[in-house]
């Protein structure tokens, strides 16, 4: 009996030492998708660690863009574009901020060119989702690799379809999603969760109350309208009926890149995942001093500077 004791005990140490082994030398393959412009910031961090790590990452770009390169620890592919460098300038975050920001500007010309911006920016993300749809030769070598996990930002929505048509499941990494409650099923109750846009808090006023219910029933009505560009070039490629918010609601993992500590109070979904910091630099630890008298300030006004920083005022 204590022979047999034994020798479980042995088997169970032995299998456990192999199945650690196999697991710390397992590596898969990872497809990236990127959206263009700051939201590359932190999908280029992980798709170099996990390029350092050993696995094998494939990033898709186009071949005209404001930031998407190369890598030391990723492989690029690019597909042509339709579109040249002049509509990338006119949707460059530095030139759309100065001219919204230009002194004793009218209320008409502040909303025409917010307008203008928006038509730009989605006639920009609507030609390269279609100049990747189109590049069959391109979807078949995809297709080939046998991917284990597409990561990439639904704001710019190729990845999500690319991702549903492989069959892969996908990872989002984002700061916020216009239509965001419906595609990931969180509930988002306006008595106290600010819609996308308003600037409000989780403490509204009567009024604001009021608007912030009307902007939640005006949702779904704004997403259609957002993604109305993509709803023929997904029909085309996937050649079924299948809305955007759909296939969003297929993610397998949405990674926000924001600190629940530093935003209004809200529900989660069990796979959405909190990584607030990915795009800070690495810093020295504060020095003792420092430290203390952080620590001794008030909770309150913690939060309150926290937010204050995180919204760009003091780290842009």
């Amino acid at each position: 009996m204590h022979l047999g004791l034994i020798v479980c005990l042995v088997s169970s140490i032995i299998c456990s030492a192999a199945l650690e082994q196999v697991k710390s030398s397992w590596t898969g393959k990872l497809l990236v998708v990127p959206m263009d412009g700051s939201h590359w910031t932190g999908v280029k961090a992980v798709a170099e660690e996990m390029g350092r790590r050993g696995h094998t990452v494939v990033v898709v770009i186009p071949e005209i863009s404001m930031r998407l390169g190369p890598g030391k620890h990723y492989t690029t592919k690019t597909f042509p574009v339709t579109y040249g460098q002049d509509l990338i300038n006119q949707i460059k975050p530095n030139k759309h901020v100065r001219e919204l920001t230009e002194p004793e500007q009218s209320l008409l010309k502040s909303v025409s060119l917010k307008v203008d911006f928006m038509r730009n920016a989605l006639n920009y993300m609507a030609s390269t989702t279609e100049s990747l749809l189109k590049s069959r030769e391109l979807i078949e070598f995809l297709r080939e690799q046998n991917f284990d996990a597409v990561l990439t930002d639904p704001a710019l929505p190729m990845g999500a379809i690319l991702a549903y048509n492989l069959s892969v499941p996908a990872v989002y990494m984002l700061r916020g999603l216009l239509c965001e409650a419906a595609a990931t099923g969180s509930p988002e109750p306006p008595s106290y969760v600010p819609r996308f846009f308003t600037q409000y808090s989780d403490c509204m006023s009567f009024s604001q109350h009021v608007l912030n219910i009307i902007a939640s029933m005006l949702e779904p009505l704004i997403c259609k309208l957002m993604y109305w560009p993509f709803e023929e070039l997904t029909f085309n490629f996937l050649q079924r009926d299948v809305s955007l918010t759909e296939i969003l609601r297929t993610g397998a993992v949405w990674l926000m890149r924001y600190d629940f500590s530093l935003e209004f109070p809200k529900p989660l979904m069990p796979n959405m995942q909190l990584i607030g910091g990915i795009n800070c630099g690495i810093r020295n630890p504060l020095k003792k001093v420092i430290s203390f008298y952080w620590q001794s300030v008030p909770t309150a006004v913690r939060l309150d500077w926290g937010k204050y920083c995180w919204s760009g005022y003091l780290f842009n």
